[in-house]
């Protein structure tokens, strides 16, 4: 598949990468569409204060803008307390970026908002004002106005980073922004050998015989388009004559083949190839137009070429330095909330300092009834050593949470920790009671049987998942029986007697 990917990357225009990778950028940090607060359940919405950068406090409605889209994105695979802490991280990187720019003074002219939207628009194919206003609908912003000023900052955050990797003294070569700024367009022809190309590929020689007769009938005039759309196995241009479109030269480099690019930089435009091998087939391929890095335009462009490569290059091999060394040596960051910072010091191995913070978060109103910072706290005394506390942080659930599954699981594990297998085994009896017939967790405390070597439990609550899975399954099939009766009883034509009167009545 991933093959097939790489011919058709092409298949419409695109524009020069570097722009591609900033809308793309957009898109993981601010495109995705946004629940708006008044449609969530506000049991959901977090209730801040988070933190605060530099004396700036985040905004609870900045938080819940990023949470949700977490919730959105990742609820299937990360748990609540992951989910805030990445939100806060997210937020906290934001505003050191906000605050950077402001201090190295950048600024963005509406000329260049325009521009950027311009290119968006045609990146997205967006052509009327209904698509406009779908896309505006789609990330969040209540307006155009909104839709700017995203635009805005995102520009913002992109000079800041070319000012900040000349002053790293990254390289960026005359040859790379040509390679930006030259485009290349291309059409083919594939006679495949690949399975994943067409469902009937032909044998190398088979298709080496038909690439070259194709050759033959370029050779005697005959037209490239035509010859495509009988010829070409690629089905996701043949019928535009095996149009693949236009690229900048350093991203066509990126995602084709090399011998297909190879052989298509030897050819000028209005040029077409000998077959050339690949892994899907043979190509017979033809330069339509070629854009060099010459004239007016050329001299024009090569600057802002440069310094989006610039960003573009301290994105990838420094930002990342720069934004740790902001948070340890210069920013002043203030993890506001209790919980956040426990899980923060947790993730930090900082165990006596976690657990301190979640000694708070059990009082505060926001987590007082939330089994999942008790067991966070039990957590971190486990990995603190500190069993006798972490147990004791059973002792102070309060009465409704006492019952849940996770708190006897819990146990079990701090248990583990310690040695103590039969105060471990008592505990998942305890989680097994819990369970009641519930599978899933039942699967849990036969996982962790089967882990200590409980073998004569593991087995015993293996026969009663396997009775439990039974009947499950013959309810599943006496339901699936009632329901085909039904429909053969709907389905089925209905014959009604009636009686009618004689003739002598």
């Amino acid at each position: 598949m991933a093959g097939m990917m790489t011919i058709r990357r092409l298949s419409k225009t695109f524009l020069k990468p570097v722009v591609v990778i900033l809308i793309l950028g957009l898109c993981i940090g601010l495109f995705y569409a946004i629940p708006r607060f008044n449609t969530v359940d506000s049991a959901i919405l977090y209730k801040g204060p988070a933190a605060r950068v530099n004396g700036k406090t985040i905004k609870d409605q900045d938080f819940n803008e990023i949470y949700l889209r977490f919730l959105q994105q990742s609820s299937a695979y990360m748990t609540e307390e992951e989910m805030k802490a990445q939100t806060l991280e997210y937020l906290i990187e934001s505003e050191l970026v906000r605050q950077a720019v402001k201090e190295h003074k950048v600024e963005v002219s509406a000329a260049e908002i325009d521009r950027f939207l311009d290119e968006i628009k045609a990146y997205n194919q967006i052509n009327t004002e209904e698509e406009l206003k779908m896309l505006i609908s789609q990330v969040g912003a209540k307006n155009l106005k909104e839709l700017k000023e995203m635009l805005r900052e995102i520009l913002a955050e992109q000079k800041l980073y070319t000012k900040l990797g000349k002053e790293a003294k990254l390289e960026v070569s005359e040859d790379e922004v040509k390679e930006h700024y030259e485009t290349i367009e291309l059409s083919h022809i594939l006679i495949a050998t690949d399975s994943l190309v067409t469902a009937e590929p032909s044998s190398p020689e088979a298709a080496l015989k038909k690439a070259q007769e194709v050759y033959r009938k370029l050779q005697a005039g005959e037209s490239f388009d035509d010859l495509a759309k009988e010829y070409s196995d690629d089905a996701s241009n043949k019928e535009r004559g095996g149009l693949l479109g236009t690229a900048s030269i350093a991203y066509f480099k990126s995602v084709f083949v090399p011998e297909f690019v190879e052989a298509a930089l030897k050819l000028e435009a209005g040029e077409y190839s000998v077959p050339v091998k690949t892994q899907f087939g043979y190509h017979l391929i033809k330069v339509n137009e070629r854009k060099l890095a010459q004239g007016e335009e050329w001299e024009e462009e090569k600057e802002k070429i440069s310094d989006e490569l610039f960003a573009q290059k301290f994105q990838m091999e420094k930002r990342q330095e720069w934004i740790k060394n902001l948070r340890e040596k210069e920013a002043k960051i203030e993890i506001l909330d209790p919980a956040l910072l426990g899980y923060h010091l947790a993730w930090k191995e900082k165990w006596v300092e976690a657990a301190q913070a979640y000694e708070k978060a059990i009082t505060d109103k926001r987590y007082k009834n939330k089994l999942n910072t008790f067991l966070a706290l039990a957590d971190v005394y486990k990995e603190a050593k500190n069993y006798e506390a972490a147990l004791d942080v059973f002792t102070r659930l309060p009465k409704q949470l006492t019952n849940d599954f996770n708190v006897p699981m819990a146990k079990a594990d701090i248990y583990v920790a310690q040695d103590l297998k039969e105060e471990a085994r008592q505990a998942l009896l305890e989680a097994q009671a819990k369970a009641g017939d519930e599978i899933q967790l039942l699967r849990q405390v036969h996982s962790k049987m089967q882990e200590l070597e409980l073998t004569a439990d593991a087995e015993a609550l293996q026969e009663k998942i396997e009775s439990l899975e039974a009947e499950l399954r013959a309810e599943q099939e006496e339901l699936a029986r009632i329901i085909q009766e039904e429909q053969e009883r709907i389905q089925s034509p209905q014959t009604e007697i009636i009686e009618t009167p004689s003739a002598e009545e």
